[in-house]
């Protein structure tokens, strides 16, 4: 099953859900609350529509997020929440493909 998360996201992010199709070496869809964004890497907007690709952001906070690093708060911020002001920035690339 492909599926997206990091350590830091406390849990998947992207998943295929027992009622959705799989499609190999695809995430699918967002969990439960999870708002991802493709960000363009030279003017941090967000990129809209299917077939697009750019930098993967979550919006906004959710429940398993991360707090801080241990005995580094401002790596985390500099990290994840600076580079692109209103988003958590995984530091990751994705494509939208023709699905969304």
């Amino acid at each position: 099953m492909d599926t997206y998360w990091q350590t830091e996201t406390g849990g998947f992010m992207l998943a295929p859900m027992p009622y959705r199709a799989l499609k190999p070496g695809s995430a699918t869809k967002p969990f439960f609350g999870i708002e991802p964004a493709l960000l363009d890497p030279m003017t941090g907007k967000e990129v809209k529509g299917n077939n697009v690709h750019g930098l993967l952001a979550i919006k906004r906070s959710w429940p398993s997020m991360m707090r801080t690093v241990y005995g580094d708060h401002s790596r985390m911020t500099k990290l994840y929440l600076e580079p692109y002001p209103g988003y958590y920035f995984t530091g990751d690339g994705a494509v939208r493909d023709h699905d969304g």
